[in-house]
């Protein structure tokens, strides 16, 4: 195994649906989220730093408004977040896979979509 140093550290970020229950309101939800994102990424190996939890922005196709993406349906959410970490690796493209690898266990039965990965 090589080891790296810390010139080989690669942003990448990753888009998160996140599941919430038993909430009122769509703020409750994104808080609720990001907190248990953020969580579960804190337990992620040495390979990760950094983390940064965002929530998703959809664009109104009539009034052109930003909206948080986060629904609430029955107490039930679904809040879509950007997960930027910054990943040590060889290259931009083993970031996506190693930040995968390490955060993946983690949060079980979650897609985590790579949405950009940089050097």
């Amino acid at each position: 195994m090589t080891h790296t140093s810390d010139t080989d550290w690669h942003e990448v970020t990753f888009s998160v649906p996140w599941i919430v229950h038993n909430v009122a309101t769509a703020q409750d939800a994104i808080n609720i989220a990001v907190a248990e994102l953020g969580k579960r990424v804190a337990k992620a190996g040495e390979s990760i730093r950094n983390a940064d939890i965002t929530v998703q922005s959809a664009c109104c196709r009539g009034c052109e408004t930003e909206m948080d993406v986060a629904t609430v349906v029955s107490g039930r959410a679904l809040v879509g977040l950007l997960l930027t970490v910054e990943v040590r690796a060889s290259c931009p493209e083993e970031g996506g896979i190693v930040s995968q690898r390490e955060i993946g266990p983690h949060v079980p039965d979650t897609p985590l979509t790579l949405v950009e990965s940089s050097g």
